[in-house]
């Protein structure tokens, strides 16, 4: 093989980074780091607001599509996914939050033994650089800064005064383990530009002598001999084929999308698949690309009579915002997509929070007719809000899996996203939460109509025929390479793949069970918790 390293990790993106820069920090320990996508300097990359020209652009955005989703009235939706150094936090909406002690502490009771709050909690904080007010939940030394907005929406305070209104209580901090209440957002920003991984880990590092990092190089599979991982193999954009051999181990951290397809084209898989691809089978691990989660989440829009930011598009807006962000890294342009966020009840006898809120001072939409109607996109002028709520622990489950008929194997998602009643009855529920919450007599004044729906249903049935037309992703997948104790797990509590020596997954798709709200900072929090499993370490 042309070249070699003690660690070969795959995939470049938020757990990826994080790992290859805390195994560095060991000059003995040589790492490659391998990216499918290219470099994170663009200006989109940068600008806070820049993700909205990346979603769907397949220069940044894998675009992964869905399957005709019966649940959801057969529309095709697209799973975006950083396509570029950083990964998800390259392109995401910034939004900082990691659940709650209890979806942790669920992981645990499920096999994921070592991943409870109480010791995920260190490594959350370890990755933080907060430089908001004390908060203790937080840490203030790690790469990642985390920040609050430096500039929001007036209407979002009155969210906030609105759901408290309704019995939503206001949080001082939604990061220590409760996020039973609504407060604002934070964001993943230094300065007002986005702080990706790639900035906060990579960047400062990648003079690293230990450190080589390929770009625009697509791993094919992963070399196995006698069910050891002992490389990977691949194409460069200029289609040259290279190979790099692990002298310890190969990580692969290419996300809940591309890590199971990844495992598949190795041969290690459902073995039907494996052998409809004409591979080898390595290894028969029925579970990969199985358990896949993802949040469903309903959108409500109401028209308002003050300026919102979907009305503040035309040509002196842009010049007056261009001017406020290079002058003062503030306004528009430095807004995560969600300027409130939190947990809530849908039924006020729930032993905990059902649904997760967010709040954008925007009239978004996601139309069923577009190509891709998972894109948020402000084409609607008139000014209006949303709400948006999401399942915080949804039933429904899906797979990846891949087409033989397709160019290498074509990833394909299989998701029916609400097809469990009982997510039905949760997103019927939180539509009519939303309703309570715009109809607080706080901010009822700003209210002149309705955008989506027109016309407010009556019934459940009602609701139910939105929810349907409506529903749209939170780009939230996990659980497609699960952890677990038991020996259908894809991977161990050590992130080892079970049957295969010197192989382990790091990222999104090892969560046993989906977090209840967004999940960039678990992956960030994985990523630090991997490092020093390999290493042997352990904080507390």
């Amino acid at each position: 093989m042309a070249e070699a390293a003690d660690y070969v990790i795959v995939g470049g993106g938020s757990a990826g980074i994080v790992l290859a820069a805390r195994l560095t920090e060991d000059p003995d320990i040589q790492v490659v780091l391998i990216e499918a996508g290219g470099e994170a300097t663009a200006w989109q990359v940068q600008i806070p607001v820049g993700y909205a020209a990346m979603m769907g652009n397949p220069k940044y955005d894998w675009g992964y599509m869905h399957d005709p989703d019966p649940s959801i009235r057969g529309r095709s939706l697209m799973w975006s996914a950083g396509r570029l150094l950083g990964g998800g936090s390259s392109l995401n909406g910034q939004v900082y939050n990691r659940g709650t002690r209890e979806d942790y502490d669920r992981w645990a009771a499920a096999g994921a033994t070592g991943w409870n709050w109480d010791e995920c909690l260190p490594y959350f904080r370890k990755a933080e650089g907060y430089v908001g007010p004390k908060l203790d939940s937080h840490g203030t030394d790690g790469p990642l800064t985390v920040a609050p907005m430096r500039d929001t929406h007036p209407v979002t305070g009155l969210f906030v005064k609105a759901c408290g209104q309704v019995g939503i209580p206001a949080l001082d901090d939604y990061c220590g383990g409760s996020m039973d209440g609504v407060c604002a957002t934070l964001a993943t920003q230094r300065g007002g530009l986005r702080c990706s991984v790639e900035k906060a880990y990579l960047r400062p590092i990648r003079k690293r002598s230990n450190l080589r990092v390929m770009t625009d190089a697509q791993v094919d599979r992963i070399i196995t001999l006698d069910r050891r991982a002992v490389g990977a193999q691949g194409r460069r954009k200029d289609g040259s084929s290279f190979q790099v051999s692990a002298r310890r181990e190969v990580v692969v951290a290419a996300g809940a999308i591309g890590s199971p397809a990844l495992l598949i084209r190795s041969g290690i898989g459902p073995v039907a698949q494996v052998r409809a691809l004409g591979r080898p089978v390595v290894l028969d691990r029925a579970e990969v690309g199985h358990h896949l989660q993802e949040h469903p989440g309903i959108a409500i829009n109401k028209l308002v009579n003050v300026p919102t930011y979907n009305s503040q598009t035309g040509p002196i807006d842009g010049v007056k915002a261009l001017a406020r962000f290079v002058t003062q890294r503030k306004g528009m342009m430095t807004t995560p997509a969600v300027q409130g966020v939190g947990l809530a009840r849908t039924l006020p006898d729930l032993a905990e929070p059902d649904v997760q809120l967010h709040f954008l001072p925007v009239n978004y939409n996601n139309d069923p007719n577009v190509e891709n109607p998972g894109v948020a996109t402000m084409a609607e002028k008139r000014p209006g809000v949303t709400i948006i709520a999401n399942v915080c622990r949804p039933w429904s489950r899906g797979r990846v899996y891949l087409d033989p008929g397709g160019p290498g194997g074509k990833i394909r998602i299989a998701h029916q996203l609400i097809g469990d009643p009982r997510d039905q009855q949760t997103l019927v529920d939180s539509c009519k939460l939303i309703e309570r919450i715009f109809g607080a007599a706080v901010w009822r004044h700003l209210f002149v109509g309705n955008s989506a729906p027109a016309d407010v249903p009556v019934s459940d049935a009602g609701w139910l025929d939105y929810v349907r037309d409506r529903t749209a992703l939170c780009y939230h997948p996990v659980g497609t390479c699960r952890m677990g104790s038991d020996a259908a797990a894809v991977v161990d509590p050590s992130l080892r793949v079970n049957g295969i020596d010197g192989l382990r997954v790091v990222d999104a798709s090892i969560m046993p069970l989906l977090p209840g709200a967004n999940t960039n900072a678990t992956a960030i929090m994985i990523g630090e918790r991997a490092a020093d499993i390999i290493r042997g370490n352990r904080i507390g």
